[in-house]
């Protein structure tokens, strides 16, 4: 198969998955405004009458006002319900291709969507969830189980204990166990114990949580994935303060007793008009005798209008080991969204991420031949769109250039088996929901 011909494949398989999506029904919960997280905007298509949308693209960017505005959702057994428990899931699954035809058919150092011209069920995840639900005032208690099977388990396991443990022998497809916590409430405190995911970050492990198929290097290799341990988080109406102790990144177990209990907190801000919002988050642990690392992430959200959004994230990096020194690593990463109605979506994201010792990114998976270590300045910039024909699916094509420009010499390249210093990559997956 050419190349031209199965980017015309992958385009075709996108675009036909989604207009079959109009015969599903729904009923439940509303989608939300934001690109990544969810925030307040544009009114949904919930009566039978036109919809001034994309403005002088709303034509090509049609959205049926008469489309359901409820997702159907799996029904939770009668005696769970009845504790407040919700049963759910979703599926996220799609292909990449790379312009230079890798040998070893892994796109790079990029992860996730980390292969050439090969489908991938990336994420079929279950979860079994409490939530808190008290007001703010009185006893609550809550928690949440997630299952996850796919290709993207492989990155949220943990590296010491509970996944490393079970000898999964698959190359690609595995089991994660990323997240199992209870929640106790009493006003506005929460207490949280258990394995979680990460409150570093903008970007997120699951799939329903994020604009673009492909991820950003400031969360592929900067960041955690989870943290085991215990958090104590406080409201004060527009701001939450969160502070605890972990085992330390992706840590589940301490096997070899070289770990020491860490910290992790996080702080968030929203102003009153919700048009603003600030978000700190950091960890700090050891990770090996002498061995500390610290890392923190900053991330600003600004709603310029109810169709625009503009995020900035910082993020830092450092560890020190007894041979090699201090290393470090740290970036930024903006991304501006654009809503032309309830069902299109569009958004760009343009990175620099500095690895300066080249102790973070690397080729991950059997095969890849981009083993690195790359000390320097990785650059990415990512356009696509988010389409929802329906509010149990969205379609997520998207283009994606990469470049790396070292600051040293080095023996292998990033991209295109070790051979090439840039990449441009073309991606499409969809996420059902249920």
């Amino acid at each position: 198969m050419t190349k031209k011909s199965l980017f015309g494949k992958l385009a075709a398989a996108c675009l036909c998955f989604g207009l079959g999506a109009g015969s599903l029904q729904a009923q439940v919960y509303p989608t939300s405004w934001s690109g990544q997280n969810g925030a307040a905007g544009v009114p949904g298509c919930n009566t039978c009458s036109s919809y001034d949308g994309g403005g002088f693209l709303s034509d090509f960017f049609y959205c049926d006002p008469c489309r359901p505005t409820d997702p159907w959702k799996l029904p939770t057994p009668g005696f769970l319900e009845r504790w407040g428990f919700e049963f759910g899931g979703w599926v996220g699954a799609g292909i990449s291709v790379v312009a230079n035809n890798p040998a070893d058919n892994y796109n790079g150092v990029v992860t996730f969507n980390d292969r050439d011209q090969e489908f991938q069920m990336n994420q079929l995840n279950l979860y079994l969830e409490r939530r808190i639900n008290n007001g703010g005032y009185g006893w609550d208690w809550g928690g949440r189980v997630d299952v996850l099977y796919g290709t993207d388990a492989r990155f949220t396991q943990a590296i010491d204990g509970l996944e490393s443990d079970w000898n999964q022998t698959e190359r690609f497809y595995q089991v994660a166990l990323p997240q199992f916590y209870f929640d106790v409430a009493y006003n506005s405190w929460t207490l949280r114990g258990g394995h979680f995911y990460s409150p570093v970050g903008y970007e997120a492990v699951p799939v329903t949580q994020n604009f673009f198929y492909s991820h950003s290097y400031s969360h592929q290799y900067g960041q955690p994935f989870t943290h085991t341990g215990l958090l104590l988080s406080r409201s004060f109406n527009r701001l939450v303060v969160t502070a605890g102790l972990q085992r330390g990144n992706d840590q589940f177990d301490d096997t070899d007793g070289r770990n020491a209990i860490g910290f992790l907190g996080a702080v968030r801000w929203t102003s009153e008009d919700d048009r603003f919002g600030i978000g700190f988050g950091i960890s700090a642990d050891e990770q090996g005798i002498d061995r500390p690392i610290t890392i923190y992430s900053l991330v600003g959200t600004w709603n310029v209008t109810s169709r625009l959004q503009w995020v900035i994230e910082h993020t830092f990096g450092e560890s020190e080991d007894p041979q090699t020194g201090k290393s470090q690593w740290y970036g930024i990463t903006n991304y501006l969204y654009y809503k032309f109605n309830p069902c299109w979506q569009t958004g760009l994201r343009v990175e620099w991420f500095r690895d300066e010792d080249g102790v973070r990114v690397a080729g991950i998976g059997d095969g890849n031949r981009a083993t690195g270590p790359f000390p320097g300045d990785f650059y990415e910039i990512s356009y696509g769109f988010n389409w929802s024909p329906h509010p149990n699916l969205r379609v997520r094509p998207e283009v994606r250039w990469d470049w790396f420009d070292a600051n040293r010499p080095v023996s292998v390249l990033p991209y295109d088996a070790g051979d090439r210093d840039n990449q441009f990559l073309l991606g499409c997956d969809f996420i059902v929901t249920f």
